[in-house]
């Protein structure tokens, strides 16, 4: 008996890789799609409409100590300038799903 194939469907989602600092995840326009974010101390995590350093933020959660998150967006949170992460507080580990 024959195994059916299928056809292999790209994803055009992009990850960010584990991030542990304020950094610009993307220089323009895009949508951010989910957000994991974990710490062993308290910690703040916000999401800028931005390329430099912001704290002007569409989204911020914060977590507590040994906290772990995982954020679905949906609809995504959009960007018309650029995907900036501000970490104010704590060295989490952030993986942000974005395009």
């Amino acid at each position: 008996m024959a195994v059916p194939t299928r056809a292999r469907t790209t994803c055009d989602l992009l990850n960010s890789g584990v991030l542990t600092t304020d950094t610009a995840i993307k220089e323009s326009t895009g949508n951010v799609y989910w957000l994991t974010v974990s710490d062993t101390v308290a910690a703040v995590v916000g999401l800028a409409n931005s390329t430099t350093n912001s704290t002007t933020y569409l989204w911020k959660v914060t977590i507590p100590s040994d906290g772990y998150g995982h954020f679905i967006f949906d609809p995504p949170i959009e960007f018309s300038t650029g995907i900036w992460l501000d970490i104010p507080t704590g060295t989490p580990d952030v993986i942000v799903g974005y395009k």
